[in-house]
């Protein structure tokens, strides 16, 4: 399962840094708006920060017995 979580946050942000490129290739022409940009780039600086994490199980402690 980590593998899958870390291959849909690497697509995001390739996505991410795909439109942002695109944003900058068409300038105003681009059909983007200010807060759509700046999501995409908040999407990237928080994506690494996800990726970074440890993910711990619910049920760490309990055994069956």
């Amino acid at each position: 399962m980590n593998f899958i979580q870390n291959n849909m946050i690497n697509n995001s942000i390739k996505l991410a840094y795909y439109k942002l490129n695109r944003h900058k290739e068409l300038g105003i022409q681009s059909n983007l708006n200010v807060f759509e940009v700046a999501e995409l780039m908040d999407m990237i600086s928080k994506c690494d920060s996800i990726k970074n994490q440890k993910s711990t199980p619910i049920f760490y402690n309990v055994l069956a017995n």
